[in-house]
């Protein structure tokens, strides 16, 4: 027989004796599966969300209560009875029928007032001896190995169903609308995607995503989203799940479905279905939808419980304001930046606690239009940020510090958590690329923008912000020009990559090729004023004089605010000897410089504008004074006072100021070549030395 074992041991050897062990891993795994079954037949039943989380709730309570009893009493032949009772009455069986016990063995082995009997200790068992009570220890680790594992498997295993990995793709299909009520078109879809979103494990193809590839295959932005469409589009972003939801009504009573198939093979993986009795619980049951298709993901009850919150909350409980905000949502998507404030005040209209449409409605002012108001609407929303999800609290932080608090690096370290929670997040690397390209880290912004681009080379975005990183403050041509046609590649259609080719061939003197890239964005971009200053100083350099001013005069007709169009065709009706034309246009931007130094009246570059068009027109002294007056307003504005200096003919001043520049980090290397009001330094051999010594 064993010695006196310490308290731990002894608790322990209770605990088996009393059946606890043997009755709580019972007691688990029927509750496991109670909650199993539960969560399977929840749907066909149209069992209420709330009966699942009443039944886990009834179950931890009942724990404690069920090893509570079973420490108190024994099942016996004879029935239920107290454990201390049969303990008593076998002990003194067991000392009548073995005198030689007495004094020992069961005499010590008491805990508190009760007492222990071990099975492995009584007569039918005395035979076995160590080996009984080496299986009793096994018994006991066996039983508390198992109910750990029944509620590790609860809490942890994902049941996945789907050819899925963490972090691999799925397409969303827009919601199938049986109903015939507008209210669910739109609303609905938002909300799937926000809830699905929420996940860790799961990347979602995003909307403005979508947009494009509905390009590549022929449809029309906008268009509807149905399994066939939303399956090709699987496809061709190397998705290898979509998932089809669907909306119907049979009486009062709507069926929400969703279906969850293979790309490649279009066969039904998983299919899930819950039902409301109302529009009210609607937004409920679709939370249910989505946490269905997550675990059918391959995401475990405690990551989903984890990483999410109410829709209802994130979002709101008003299917009328969810719609406002999905058109605002979809409106902004397409850069229909007023229809979609439209959207968002409507919404916050309908719901006063709308706090995801305060946030975007605030930085969309911000941003745009009302800098005051903007912030008027952040702060709102920040006051409830617990509301949101948490890669919109970071996001939204994120925005406020760097545009608000003028504080970057508080911007880029919630940026940074965001990348640690969701490292597929394109907005987060491409904003945390923008962040410190703003604090002159450009290797370090260069290489998020990169992440970005190789996470969706459709994005145009972070091409963008890479592209500019070389255009402006490395001065690397060919990269500029292996970006662009990297952009044009992924996006035909977009202006802005042409601009950027262009920029990239321009300073390497490949003029003809330069007009064309910059001719077709400004097909499709006709209002984009660098663009159109670019194309004409391309021509004006290629001695396409007359060609030139129509550009500037196309360009006016669509953006009368690109008021530097008259000071250029001011120059190139100069170079044709057209001398009235060109103090028309001169004296035309003169008027508009002074406007500019009465509203801008801090502002260095208005005054510069102001004193070169005076020099055009022979006001010397009042030039002078001018452009002096704007050197000491900032004296690090090397370029701008150079172009001044230049206008005046000061040559070598010029090319001093050009010097200084350059050794700040002034790395514009195509207007520094294109620049109207320094093409007399362009043939200066101290000029090309500076461009040989600074550009590759």
């Amino acid at each position: 027989m064993a010695g006196n074992p310490g308290g731990v041991s002894r608790f322990w050897q209770e605990l088996k004796a009393r059946n606890v062990l043997r009755v709580t891993t019972l007691y688990v795994a029927i509750a496991f599966g109670l909650m199993e079954l539960i969560d399977i037949v929840s749907g066909p039943l149209n069992l209420p969300a709330w009966v699942l989380s009443v039944v886990i709730l009834l179950s931890a309570v009942g724990l404690p209560v069920t090893i509570i009893l079973s420490w108190v009493f024994l099942l016996t032949p004879e029935g239920i009875q107290r454990y201390r009772h049969v303990a008593s009455q076998i002990l003194a069986e067991t000392k009548e029928e073995h005198p030689s016990m007495e004094g020992g063995t069961f005499a010590d082995y008491s805990f508190a007032d009760g007492m222990i009997v071990y099975e492995s200790d009584l007569p039918e068992f005395s035979t076995l001896g160590k080996s009984g009570r080496r299986m009793g220890k096994i018994y006991g680790l066996s039983s508390f190995t198992i109910i750990s594992l029944v509620v590790l498997f609860f809490l942890f295993y994902s049941g996945k169903s789907a050819p899925f990995q963490e972090r691999d793709w799925v397409v969303l299909a827009d919601f199938i609308n049986h109903t015939e009520q507008e209210v669910f078109d739109h609303s609905l879809n938002t909300a799937f995607e926000i809830s699905i979103d929420q996940s860790r494990h799961i990347n979602v193809v995003s909307g403005r995503r979508v947009q494009e590839a509905l390009k590549r295959i022929g449809k029309d932005a906008g268009a509807v989203i149905d399994e066939e469409i939303c399956r090709e589009i699987a496809i061709r972003e190397g998705a290898k799940v979509y998932i089809v939801p669907e909306i119907s009504r049979v009486g009062d009573q709507y069926i929400l479905t969703g279906k969850l198939q293979e790309s490649e093979s279009g066969r039904v993986v998983a299919s899930e279905m819950v039902y409301s009795e109302d529009q009210d619980g609607i937004i409920e049951q679709l939370d249910r939808i989505s946490r269905r298709m997550r675990r059918h993901l391959g995401e475990s009850r405690y990551s989903i419980s984890g990483q999410s919150k109410p829709l209802a909350q994130v979002t709101t409980s008003s299917l009328d304001a969810l719609k406002q905000f999905s058109l605002a949502i979809e409106s902004h998507v397409f850069m229909d930046f007023e229809k979609a404030i439209t959207h968002y005040r409507l919404a916050i209209g309908l719901d006063s606690t709308f706090t995801a449409a305060k946030a975007s409605l605030g930085n969309i002012l911000y941003e745009r239009y009302d800098q005051e108001e903007g912030k008027m609407w952040l702060d709102e929303a920040i006051l409830s940020l617990d509301d949101l999800t948490e890669r919109e609290i970071n996001g939204i932080l994120a925005f406020y510090a760097a545009s608000i608090e003028h504080d970057l690096d508080k911007a880029i370290s919630y940026t940074e958590l965001n990348i640690e929670l969701y490292p597929d997040n394109i907005a987060s690397r491409n904003n945390l690329g923008w962040y410190m390209q703003n604090q002159g880290r450009y290797r370090e912004a260069a290489e998020h923008y990169r992440k970005a681009i190789a996470i969706d080379p459709y994005s145009m975005l972070p091409y963008g912000g890479l592209i500019w990183i070389f255009n402006e403050f490395t001065g690397e041509a060919d990269s500029v020009i292996t970006r662009a046609r990297q952009m044009i590649s992924y996006g035909p259609d977009n202006g802005w990559a042409y601009f950027y080719l262009g920029s990239g061939y321009f300073p390497k003197d490949e003029l003809i090729l330069a007009e064309e890239a910059f001719e077709k964005c400004f097909e499709l971009i006709p209002g984009l004023a660098l663009n159109g200053f670019r194309l004409a100083n391309t021509r004006r350099v290629l001695g396409k004089y007359e060609e030139a001013v129509e550009v500037l005069k196309d360009l006016l007709q669509v953006n009368p605010r690109a008021s530097n169009a008259y000071y250029q065709m001011g120059f190139f009706y100069e170079l044709m000897g057209k001398e009235e034309e060109a103090k028309s246009n001169y004296r035309r931007f003169l008027d508009i410089t002074d406007f500019w130094m009465q509203e801008f009246s801090d502002d260095p570059v208005s005054f510069y504008a102001h004193a070169k068009v005076l020099t055009r027109l022979g006001e010397l002294e009042q030039s002078m004074h001018t452009g002096e007056k704007a050197f000491k307003m900032d004296t690090a504005r090397h370029m701008e006072y150079a172009q001044f200096l230049a206008v005046r003919q000061d040559i070598e001043g010029a090319l001093d100021q050009v010097k200084k520049g350059l050794e700040d980090g002034y790395r514009d290397y195509c207007w520094i070549k294109m620049n109207p009001d320094l093409a007399n330094l362009q043939e200066e051999e101290r000029f090309k030395a500076l461009l040989d010594q600074y550009f590759d």
